[in-house]
């Protein structure tokens, strides 16, 4: 009896992903772009850059232990958690293209909106 209900617990972990997993890698996320922020404010261009390529593994590892789905016709609105996932990342993608050249503020602004965008999408269903 009790090997059948580790079974069935590791093939649901597995089918379903790894909800607690995903959740630590949502808020290391959370914190490297709130360094990135403080950073960019700063000034610091260079740690901006690196704080918001952190976050943005992180959310690359969110997604892969929790994956949602995505309909083949993107309807606005439909799904919020997706539209979000994509506002976070073209925000990580500015700001690690201002911290590169240089411009501190302008990276720390976009890792900005890209907290919020993954705040957002945390909080969506």
């Amino acid at each position: 009896m009790k090997t059948t209900t580790v079974m069935l617990l590791i093939g649901t972990t597995l089918l379903l992903g790894n909800p607690v997993l995903a959740e630590e890698h949502g808020q290391e996320a959370t914190q490297h772009l709130d360094q990135a922020v403080e950073r960019g404010t700063k000034g610091d261009a260079a740690g901006a850059a690196v704080h918001t390529e952190e976050a943005q593994k992180h959310v690359i590892e969110q997604n892969a232990e929790h994956p949602y789905t995505q309909p083949s016709k993107q309807i606005t609105g439909e799904n919020p958690k997706a539209e979000h996932d994509k506002a976070t990342f073209d925000q990580m993608r500015k700001a690690t293209g201002h911290a590169k050249k240089g411009h501190g503020k302008e990276a720390g602004t976009a890792a900005g909106k890209a907290a919020t965008h993954l705040q957002e999408k945390e909080q969506s269903k």
